[in-house]
């Protein structure tokens, strides 16, 4: 018996050692913690899982919500933090950190309009800044800027972690009745944060300008690759890829795919209490379709 519980034991430890921070105890310098040989890398990969591929013949019900995430509630912290930039070099980083770094190096390229959440090509903006002076169609204007005192040009001015306040996510409920379960497919990711170019900074609605959409699935393997600290165990680190999709966050509904041009709840009810019970009523709504499907 005691045999059958250490093997038990053992492997319910192997998970924990292949997500363990890279190379930490095998450094001779602090310039190697990080650093991953050839073979973790690709475990790390093997590891990622694609979106299953859906035929739309198999969807029997989907809707369409649109959710906000607020990084001041506590679930949403592995999210915000760590909120110094220049903290930590590549061992931990925010969402948004992650985010602006493979904007600006080039590797995110789907991004489009923050006032256009269909994704249509016509709204896709340009990450590329060639001249340093925010890009021909302000898209390097949301993120950094060249200010001038005096007509004297400074340093580029990045927004920085804690100038992020939150993100909306657009994503699809649906129910695959090939497989016969409810599922979620994360579709799109906005982030909330201050408009670095407004003169006055102090008033509610800079500090939550919205920024941009990012196509998610264009994204997922960037986010697979950076690791959400765990404040139970370093030993034992999930990616913001999977914390994304898996929904291990705290969010609200303000706004569903309708016959009404997908206006948003606030446009409707009023804001506060009646807000909020329409939010959870279609919550519960998509929660309930799977239950009540089977009980026909």
């Amino acid at each position: 018996m005691k045999l059958i519980n250490y093997c038990i034991l053992f492997f319910a430890l192997i998970p924990i050692v292949i997500t363990a921070q890279s190379n930490i105890l095998n450094s001779t310098t602090p310039d190697l913690v990080g650093v991953t040989n050839v073979d973790q890398k690709q475990s790390d990969m093997d590891s990622f899982l694609d979106y299953k591929y859906i035929d739309d013949r198999d969807i029997l019900w989907s809707k369409i919500v649109y959710e906000k995430i607020d990084l001041n509630e506590k679930l949403n912290f592995p999210l915000l933090f760590p909120k110094d930039d220049n903290k930590y070099e590549e061992t931990r980083k925010s969402l948004w950190r992650v985010l602006s770094e493979n904007i600006l190096n080039g590797n995110i390229t789907e991004i489009y309009r923050d006032d256009n959440d269909n994704f249509l090509s016509k709204n896709k903006l340009k990450a590329v800044d060639p001249d340093g002076t925010g890009g021909d169609n302000g898209f390097m204007s949301k993120i950094s800027f060249v200010p001038t005192i005096n007509g004297i040009v400074r340093a580029r001015e990045s927004l920085k972690s804690d100038q992020i306040t939150g993100y909306i996510i657009k994503g699809m409920w649906y129910f695959d009745k090939r497989r016969g379960e409810l599922d979620y497919r994360l579709l799109g990711l906005k982030p909330i944060g201050l408009d670095i170019k407004a003169e006055d900074q102090s008033s509610e609605t800079v500090k939550n300008s919205e920024l941009f959409w990012i196509w998610y699935p264009s994204i997922r393997k960037i986010l697979h690759t950076a690791l959400v600290f765990n404040d139970t165990s370093n030993a034992n680190q999930i990616s913001f890829d999977q914390l994304l999709i898996s929904r291990r966050f705290s969010s609200y509904i303000f706004k569903e795919d309708n016959m009404y041009g997908d206006r948003a709840i606030s446009a409707y009810k009023e804001k506060g209490l009646r807000s909020i019970l329409e939010s959870q009523r279609i919550k519960k709504e998509i929660l309930d379709f799977e239950q009540d499907l089977w009980n026909r």
